[in-house]
């Protein structure tokens, strides 16, 4: 049997140019350095951490980073950094209390049915004043496709997913839409297209009648990422 990773992120994402190394680079500018003025050595954690992508990418930029995966094949994958076993709805996560300076996890909350332990858990390990960074699909725009990934558990929106942070003693508590495409981030003016592009019938996005490969830009027009940000309160 194929696991996971092989059959739904096939692509490796390791360079410089890669989609994951532009959204750290994106999420450090935008929001860690202006949390944190000094980014270097921050402790990191990505809940998911996967094949090990954003571990790459950020650890490229100073952080020391940490991964969390239940997958035998995520741990393996890059030996280099400390990635630990766990199944975050029902355990502790596996390091020491008010030990992280951020945590991260992208693509992960859809999957969680039980997010209290999820979110009880990344606020019990991160350090006073510590940042989390959380991102999942947005339901609103995706719902069409949602259960498309039959590992999908549980649907989030804005508000949900904003009161969810607040409910778990998150403080100065963001969440907006979010679209992963770069381009975008460098040229806002060009969101007005994006938003027509969106209206776009479905059978647009795919190139291919078995919906294997896809037009990025009208995708990721459609499709909307959610893009939470918490702070822990400093006690």
């Amino acid at each position: 049997m194929s696991n996971y990773l092989e059959t739904i992120y096939f692509r490796d994402e390791y360079d410089e140019n890669s989609y994951p190394q532009k959204l750290c680079d994106y999420l450090i500018k935008q929001i860690i350095k202006p949390h944190y003025q000094n980014i270097d050595n921050k402790n990191l954690l990505d809940i998911g951490s996967g094949k090990g992508n954003h571990l790459v990418g950020f650890n490229r930029r100073g952080f020391k980073v940490f991964g969390i995966d239940k997958r035998d094949e995520c741990i393996e994958i890059l030996d280099q950094f400390d990635i630990r076993e766990c199944d975050i709805e029902k355990e502790p996560f596996p390091f020491e209390e008010n030990s992280m300076d951020l945590i991260f996890s992208k693509s992960v909350l859809e999957h969680v049915v039980n997010a209290d332990n999820f979110l009880s858990q990344t606020y019990h390990i991160l350090k006073p004043g510590g940042l989390a960074i959380l991102m999942c699909p947005d339901w609103g725009t995706q719902y069409k496709i949602y259960w498309d990934d039959y590992t999908h558990v549980k649907a989030w929106t804005r508000k949900g997913l904003q009161n969810a942070m607040k409910i778990h003693n998150f403080i100065e508590v963001k969440c907006g839409l979010f679209r992963q495409l770069p381009i975008l981030w460098k040229h806002p003016f060009l969101s007005i297209l994006s938003d027509l592009t969106a209206m776009f019938p479905e059978s647009f996005k795919w190139r291919d009648k078995e919906e294997s490969d896809f037009r990025e830009w009208i995708r990721f027009s459609k499709e909307k990422m959610l893009l939470a940000t918490g702070v822990k309160l400093n006690e």
